[in-house]
C-alpha cells in the first residue's frame, strides 16, 4: 500500500484526549495507519491536497440496517406496528442474496458520500451484505439477525445461520469486516437464545447487537408477561454483558440504566428515528454519562429514517436533547461529535484502533469543504467543532478514507459503480413491491 500525506488541512480535529484542533497540519499514513500528525510532515507516495478543508475522524454509525435502503421512502407517516406488519415484514420475506447485495451498495454509497467509515449492521442474507462491504471497502461489524420466535428449534436454526455467518467473515480475512451477534430483541428471541448469545459473543470476541426498550408497549408487555421491565429481565436471567450494544434506549427508567451500566452495557442512540416512528421516549442520555456509559450514534435503516446521513443524525441529537431537557447545555456540540466518533469506538470496544486521530490508529478520515457558504465564516479553533455539528450537511463531504485508502476524493466515489448500482437498486426495489 503506497503512502499517503493528507497535506495542509486548515483545522485537524483529532478527537484524541485533550480534544486537540490544530491549524494548518498534516497527516501521514503509512500501511492503513497514522504515522504523524503535525505541521512539518515529510512527503508521502501520495499526496492530497487539504487546503480548505477540516480533517476529522470518519463517523462512526452504531445501529443501521444497511439494506433496508430499498424500502426508503416506502413506508412512511405510519404507526409503528402497522408499519412493521403490514408494509416491512412482508416485503422483508421477498428478499433474496442479490436485492441486499445491491441494498447494501447503495447503503455503502450513501455512508461513502456522508462521511460515515464504520457501522454495525444487523440484518439477513449477510454474506450478501459482507461481500458488499468488500467491494465499497467501508469498516463493518455485521451481525446476523436472529430471531427464533420462542421456538425451540428455531432457536437452534438460527444459532447454526449464526455459526455459518461466523465462518464466512473469517474466511474473507478482511480486516475490515467483523463478525457480531445478532439477536433481534428480547421479544422475538427466547432466553435460551440471549444466553447463547451472550456465550457465544464472550468465546468469540463480538459484540451482540440488539434492539433494547424501543417502545411504550415493550416495556407494557415484559410487565404483563414476566411481572418487570425488560432491563430486570435481561438482568434476571444473566443476559446483560458488557459486550452487548443495545440499540434505541429510549423507554428506560433510572433503576434500568443503573443495571444497563453495572453490566457495561453499550447503547446506540437513534435519535432521528425514534422521533420519526413517535416512539415517544428519550434515550435519558445525561444519566448514561453520569454512569459511565459508552453511548453511540446511529441512523438506524433507511426505511425509518430515510437517510444514513450521520451529519444529520449529530445536529438532530444534540437540538432533541436540548428541547426535551429545556436546557441548552445538556448535549454541546464536542459531546455530539464525540458520540460520533471517539465514543461510538468505545461503544464497540475499538477505541484504541479507531474514533480519533492518532498517530498508531488506523486512518479513517474524512476531509470536509469549508468552501461552501454553509461553512462561512468560521471564527477560529474555538468553533470548528461547532460548525460541524451544526452546519455541515453531508454534501460537505469532500474525501473518504477507510485504513488509509481513499475511497472518495473530490465527492468522487472510487469503489461503488453509482451508473450500475442506482438503476438496478430502482428495477430491484420497485419489483419488490410490486409482487
Amino acid at each position: 500500500m503506497p503512502s499517503l500525506l493528507i497535506k495542509n488541512a486548515d483545522w485537524v480535529v483529532t478527537q484524541n484526549k485533550k480534544r486537540d484542533v490544530i491549524q494548518k497540519a498534516s497527516i501521514l499514513i503509512r500501511d492503513g495507519v497514522i504515522e504523524e500528525v503535525g505541521s512539518s510532515v515529510a512527503s508521502a507516495d501520495v499526496e492530497l491536497d487539504a487546503n480548505g478543508k477540516i480533517a476529522l475522524p470518519g463517523l462512526i454509525n452504531t445501529h443501521t440496517h444497511l439494506s433496508m435502503t430499498m424500502f426508503r421512502g416506502f413506508a412512511d407517516d405510519m404507526l409503528l406496528q402497522d408499519w412493521l406488519q403490514k408494509k416491512i415484514w412482508p416485503l422483508e420475506a421477498k428478499h433474496t442474496d442479490e436485492t441486499c447485495y445491491f441494498g447494501a451498495l447503495l447503503g455503502s454509497a450513501e455512508m461513502i458520500l456522508s462521511g460515515t467509515t464504520s457501522f454495525v449492521d444487523m440484518y439477513f442474507h449477510m454474506e450478501a451484505v459482507a461481500n458488499a462491504l468488500v467491494k465499497s471497502g467501508l469498516r463493518g461489524f455485521l451481525s446476523y439477525g436472529i430471531i427464533d420466535q420462542f421456538d425451540s428449534a428455531k432457536a437452534r436454526l438460527e444459532q447454526e445461520n449464526t455459526r455459518k455467518f461466523l465462518e464466512y467473515v473469517q474466511a474473507l480475512g478482511n480486516p475490515c469486516i467483523r463478525f457480531a451477534l445478532g439477536p433481534h430483541a428480547p421479544y422475538t428471541c427466547s432466553e435460551e437464545t440471549l444466553l447463547w448469545a451472550r456465550e457465544y459473543a464472550e468465546k468469540n470476541g463480538a459484540i451482540i447487537h440488539i434492539h433494547l426498550a424501543e417502545t411504550r408497549r415493550e416495556q407494557a408487555d415484559f410487565q404483563k408477561q414476566h411481572g418487570m421491565r425488560v432491563v430486570e429481565y435481561l438482568d434476571k436471567i444473566g443476559a446483560l454483558s458488557k459486550n452487548m450494544l443495545a440499540a434505541h434506549c429510549v423507554w428506560l427508567t433510572k433503576s434500568e440504566v443503573d443495571l444497563l451500566a453495572k453490566a457495561g452495557v453499550s447503547v446506540a442512540h437513534c435519535p432521528v428515528s425514534n422521533m420519526k416512528l413517535a416512539s415517544g421516549g428519550v434515550a435519558p442520555l445525561p444519566e448514561m454519562f453520569d454512569r459511565g456509559m459508552a453511548v453511540g450514534l446511529g441512523t438506524d435503516g433507511a426505511s425509518s429514517n430515510n437517510t444514513l446521513d450521520m451529519f444529520e443524525t449529530m445536529k438532530v441529537c444534540a437540538l432533541l436533547h436540548k428541547a426535551h431537557r429545556w436546557d441548552p447545555t445538556v448535549l454541546n456540540a464536542q459531546k455530539v461529535l464525540d458520540l460520533a466518533t471517539i465514543e461510538g469506538a468505545r461503544a464497540l470496544g475499538v477505541e484504541r484502533e479507531i474514533g480519533s486521530i492518532e498517530i498508531g490508529k488506523r486512518a479513517d478520515i474524512i476531509l470536509i469543504n469549508t468552501k461552501r457558504p454553509n461553512m462561512m465564516p468560521i471564527h477560529g479553533r474555538d468553533t470548528v467543532v461547532s460548525d460541524l455539528v451544526y452546519s455541515v450537511s453531508s454534501g460537505n463531504v469532500d474525501t473518504t478514507i477507510v485504513d488509509g485508502n481513499v475511497l472518495m476524493q473530490n465527492r468522487d466515489i472510487k469503489t461503488v459503480n453509482l451508473d450500475e448500482v442506482l438503476p438496478r437498486t430502482q428495477e430491484l426495489a420497485l419489483r419488490m413491491v410490486s409482487n
